[in-house]
């Protein structure tokens, strides 16, 4: 189960598929627990609750952003040395990067905890819902070392083709997290305090896992301080890798900010049916990552490994697979949205407000989907090839995008210029990235 995968040889279709069927597999056990928590929520807390949860929910991923996405960057470095069958210089990124993330975790956990409130009153939290907004985002807060170090280690195992142990460690995480939500939410009766601990500690379940499977092998993180490589030029070369990468996660996040700041505007049976409904689409979401990190390792391995006839056979291998489950997911949006929205709210006197508000917003992401599955595989694979910029830049283009829809177009046909505002920097964004892939293919291949 710990067996490396090496990428630069072998079918591209099968090597994709494969990685990615494992981290499909994985996600979906982590976003079920996601999803299993808007459902006791909703029906135990009812709209406040998903009020509440849907009001923090930008504000959680611009710090878990900014560490997933540095870490990504790593690991981009830690392929690289992989694929150039470097062993000595994989544990000198490892190491370095181990010390940059128990000083990043340190650092956010304590600043956010401080400006947490102050955000969400920036953000126009409803007075009827900030108490609880406040314990969930607090709470989550205190699980960033654990996000932190879970991401170091599954990315490592990522970077060297290993996608068994994520998904080992996210199927543990996300059954022990139901577990755990039932008892703290349903039987202690904790609320959203509950919701939230049971998410924490789920994710320091995950962190053993990845960690202990990371560590079993001792040539993997071996490091005796006599490294050939100058630390502190690892160092600088982490930091040129994930630092884009973090500030990508954190200018996505601030567009999704200004987009809550909207919709806190409208009436709690919005928030509700929005937030429902980026429940589902966060579910469907996660094959479209997973795809991306699927293509993110692949290509780091066969660039450090000077193999760039692999990289094109492997980028239309991703999007094709992507493209044909993108398809089904719209189909699932379309035909399923009504029955899995009705399972949030348990409040008839709003239900079909709700599910008004939440499946209007379903069919129009239904209708572009795969362009969010080609996003996450080019931005993926440019960030293989170590460009890191241009999917920095293509965050402007979200950022551009969900503002402008936000703030100018709800002014013409309301509500609705929430939703196009989603889709429209997924149209955006990808004309960034198709246009410098071509760009960087040609380079790379002359």
């Amino acid at each position: 189960m710990t067996k490396d995968t090496d990428m630069t040889v072998g079918n591209p279709f099968v090597l994709i598929g494969t990685f990615s069927f494992s981290l499909v597999t994985g996600n979906l056990f982590q976003q079920l627990y996601t999803f299993v928590d808007t459902i006791i929520i909703g029906k135990k807390i009812g709209a406040p609750g998903l009020a509440a949860v849907g009001g923090t929910e930008w504000l959680i991923f611009m710090v878990n952003g900014l560490v997933i996405g540095l870490v990504q960057g790593f690991s981009i470095l830690l392929g690289n040395c992989f694929g150039e069958k470097n062993e000595q210089r994989f544990a000198v990124c490892y190491h370095m990067s181990k010390k940059i993330c128990a000083v990043l975790a340190a650092a956010l956990t304590a600043v956010f905890l401080l400006i947490s409130g102050s955000i969400l009153r920036m953000l126009g939290t409803k007075e009827e819902v900030y108490p609880m907004a406040k314990t969930y985002v607090d709470t989550i807060l205190l699980g960033t070392p654990f996000l932190a170090f879970y991401q170091l280690f599954s990315g490592a195992l990522r970077s060297r083709g290993n996608s068994r142990i994520p998904l080992l460690a996210m199927t543990v995480s996300s059954l022990c997290n139901i577990i755990l939500d039932i008892l703290f939410v349903n039987v202690l009766e904790l609320g959203i305090a509950g919701a939230a601990l049971g998410t924490i500690l789920s994710e320091f379940v995950v962190m053993l896992i990845c960690g202990y499977y990371f560590y079993h092998d001792g040539s993997r993180a071996g490091y005796d301080g006599s490294a050939l490589e100058n630390e502190k030029m690892v160092m600088k070369r982490l930091f040129r890798m994930g630092l884009p990468m973090a500030m990508q996660s954190l200018i996505t996040s601030i567009g999704g900010l200004i987009v809550v700041n909207r919709i806190n505007q409208y009436d709690l049976t919005f928030l509700a049916g929005y937030t429902s409904a980026v429940k589902l689409y966060g579910l469907l979401e996660i094959a479209a990552s997973s795809f991306g990190l699927a293509a993110a390792a692949y290509v780091s391995q066969n660039y450090g490994a000077n193999k760039m006839n692999r990289i094109r056979q492997g980028v239309r291998a991703g999007v094709a697979m992507g493209a044909a489950v993108a398809l089904a997911c719209s189909a699932v949006m379309v035909f399923g949205g009504k029955s899995i929205l009705r399972l949030f709210i348990d409040t008839s006197a709003v239900m079909d407000e709700v599910l008004g508000y939440g499946y209007g917003f379903l069919e129009i992401l239904a209708v572009f989907f795969p362009f969010l599955y080609i996003l996450y595989i080019l931005r993926a694979v440019l960030q293989g090839i170590n460009n890191t910029v241009v999917p920095m830049l293509s965050s402007f283009a979200q950022l551009m995008m969900r503002l402008l829809c936000a703030t100018v177009l709800t002014r013409f046909i309301g509500y609705e210029g929430i939703f196009w505002g989603e889709v429209t920097a997924w149209l955006f964004a990808d004309a960034v990235l198709f246009a410098a892939y071509r760009l960087e293919m040609r380079r790379i291949m002359e």
